[in-house]
């Protein structure tokens, strides 16, 4: 029964919105630290599946769903560009600033730990778009010569990391601005972030958003030259 249950394309689809609904609900009133519903809900996923005895591959029938909306939901973030566009025209240079400055550090920063742990170039490479928005990094990556699953890990999980320790971060140098709030978590940690942006303010949410298209187009533009000139550095 659960093999045929499994078999079914809606079982992958079902279980993962089910699960990840029931944690968002479950973790908005029981407040644990360095935990969200993505890494609950992943964790729940991959045990429900060892002790079930279902593959990952019949899983991903319905969850190669989610993957496929991926890249027509980020042409889709043209959308809160062109309805915030007056907000943009307003911060522009902090946008524009923010995203250039994290572009060029998240790289260099990158090449600085491929050299520390003598990683191999694919593997840095994989490392340099972590903090684009999914469909972005994994074609960029795969472009550049990175290895696609392992850019999805480390932007999944700097993701989780911006989210997590983002306001942490505020608390501590005292930052105030919801400019600066917005700007730090839409270009670092991407939807992960701007979903943290938008819980602390509404400003905060749209400059996030605004950063994410923002950062997404710079990043493509500037990263391959931006690699190798830090490579030979």
């Amino acid at each position: 029964m659960i093999s045929a249950l499994a078999s079914n394309p809606l079982f992958g689809l079902a279980l993962t919105l089910l699960i990840y609904l029931a944690m968002e609900k479950l973790l908005s009133k029981v407040n644990i630290p360095f935990i969200n519903p993505l890494i609950a809900s992943v964790a729940i996923i991959i045990i429900l599946l060892k002790f079930s005895g279902i593959s990952y591959q019949e899983y991903n029938i319905g969850g190669n769903l989610f993957t496929m909306m991926i890249t027509p939901a980020t042409v889709a973030l043209a959308l809160p560009l062109y309805q915030n566009f007056d907000k943009l025209k307003k911060y522009f240079l902090p946008v524009i600033l923010g995203t250039l400055v994290g572009v060029v550090l998240n790289c260099l920063l990158s090449v600085g730990i491929g050299r520390l742990f003598s990683l191999k170039q694919g593997i840095v490479v994989s490392l340099l778009p972590k903090s684009v928005t999914t469909a972005i990094s994994v074609d960029l990556s795969s472009q550049m010569g990175g290895i696609s699953p392992v850019t999805l890990a480390i932007v999944v999980s700097t993701g989780i990391f911006g989210a997590l320790v983002g306001t942490k971060v505020f608390q501590i140098f005292n930052i105030q601005s919801p400019v600066a709030k917005g700007i730090a978590l839409g270009s670092t940690s991407h939807a992960i972030g701007t979903g943290r942006a938008i819980e602390i303010g509404e400003l905060e949410g749209i400059l996030a958003g605004l950063c994410i298209c923002v950062n997404g187009l710079v990043t493509v533009a500037l990263l391959p030259i931006l690699f190798r000139l830090f490579e030979g550095l």
